[in-house]
């Protein structure tokens, strides 16, 4: 393999290392629940977090928020940085009644490795049992056992919030997910981030250093130790650093896996659909898709829990632009078959996020109060930056590229296995 292939295999396989440990930065707290700071001298550009704690958002996200890309709007999210360098922890969840939740437990290389909730635990109370890989041990009586594949994982909780509700009863069971030693003591520990949590992935020398001390830290598993002993000759891998690295070569292939991952993606699928990611708990070898999810979508669940359904262009091939006007119509009993619920969000192309707008509306779906059935009971939904006539169908876009997102949460077998057809998104005319 020539010393350019091999460049783009690295970059591609570390790339969510470095992804995983800007949204560590971004996401942990500086602060714990009773406000002390991870480092009380430290001031703003200090790298030191919280971990083993929760944070949770109390509203459902709009376009100010900008810690996740491509967020929902479905859910009110309940995160967690957790660190088992100490040893394996408890992690107590609520009886949460009749309501859809999901905590899913992403590896540092975004590996969605375990999803506990409504799915697969049930609703009811439980007390988890987290160790690392290897662990050797009798879990305590009357817990659930999970594996972590790496010593820091990130939980990133869903729990659903219909539009309008009061939140008390959510923030409550937000409240009641619990971190804690095995003797039932609060697990919090201070970590010092790789990053500031603001820093952009561009430049070749932040980035192996980033990568390096994470290979350090969450070692790949042993069939990919052969990868990793390839890296090593380009000054990738644990233990190793910028001064061992080909940074021109570097540099060059990292610009250009970014420019392919920022691309619009093509469509595969007619209507303009992208195919979902085909994930249920490890990408295996697609470093390449792995990779995109990490840079676009980086949170991303197991198919089995939610499917996930991407459009970048519409029905013709073109680039979806809110300029245009577009129609996405379900046919009478066409709507998504789902155990749980659905929703239509659209976002920003330029960066992955919500997009300002009157209605202050980010998704579509089941839930969505006033929305007008055809005369023939299908659903019509418009996408476009200005607003048609009747704005209760309107999703509102920027006057730039977009893309959606159709979510579907607990998805029924006709998506699972490529039956369901997908409506076109069909380019109707310019908006004035």
């Amino acid at each position: 393999m020539n010393r350019n292939d091999l460049a783009r295999e690295a970059i591609l396989y570390t790339l969510p290392l470095y992804e995983t440990a800007r949204m560590q930065a971004a996401s942990s707290p500086r602060k714990n629940t009773e406000g002390q700071f991870a480092d009380p001298a430290g001031g703003p550009d200090s790298t030191r977090r919280w971990a083993n704690v929760f944070s949770h958002t109390r509203q459902l996200l709009n376009a100010k928020d900008r810690r996740v890309v491509t967020p929902n709007a479905d859910t009110l999210y309940t995160s967690s940085w957790i660190d088992l360098s100490d040893g394996p922890l408890l992690l107590h969840t609520p009886d949460t009644g009749d309501r859809y939740y999901v905590l899913g437990l992403l590896d540092f290389y975004t590996n969605p490795f375990a999803h506990l909730g409504t799915r697969l635990n049930g609703n009811k109370a439980h007390t988890f049992f987290l160790h690392e890989p290897g662990w050797q041990g009798t879990p305590p009586a009357g817990t659930l056992p999970i594996e972590c594949a790496t010593p820091i994982v990130w939980l990133i909780g869903r729990i659903l919030a219909l539009p309008h509700e009061e939140l008390a009863p959510v923030h409550a069971l937000q409240d009641a997910f619990r971190l804690t030693t095995l003797q039932g003591e609060p697990a919090a520990r201070i970590v010092t981030c790789s990053l500031h949590g603001q820093d952009k992935l561009g430049d070749a020398a932040t980035f192996v250093q980033v990568v390096n001390r994470q290979l350090a830290i969450n070692p790949p598993p042993a069939d990919e130790t052969a990868d990793l002993a390839r890296f090593a000759r380009l000054g990738i891998g644990a233990g190793l650093d910028t001064s061992q690295a080909d940074l021109p070569l570097l540099q060059q292939t990292l610009t250009e896996i970014l420019s392919e991952l920022d691309a619009p993606a093509s469509s595969d699928l007619d209507g303009g659909w992208n195919a979902s990611v085909e994930v249920t708990d490890h990408f295996g070898r697609d470093w390449f898709t792995r990779a995109r999810v990490a840079r676009c979508y980086i949170g991303l669940l197991g198919t089995q829990e939610v499917f996930y359904q991407m459009a970048h262009r519409d029905s013709e091939g073109r680039p979806l632009d809110g300029r245009h006007r577009y129609r996405l119509r379900f046919a009478p009993g066409g709507l998504p078959q789902v155990d749980a619920f659905w929703s239509l969000s659209l976002y920003r192309k330029s960066d992955y996020l919500f997009v300002d707008n009157p209605l202050q509306r980010h998704a579509i779906g089941d839930r969505t109060a006033g929305l007008c059935s055809d005369p023939d009971g299908g659903l019509t939904i418009w996408l476009s930056h200005m607003p048609p006539q009747q704005t209760s169908n309107w999703l509102p876009a920027p006057d730039d590229t977009f893309y959606v997102a159709l979510r579907l949460y607990l998805p029924r077998e006709v998506h699972q296995n490529g039956h369901y057809n997908y409506p076109l998104i069909e380019r109707v005319e310019d908006s004035a």
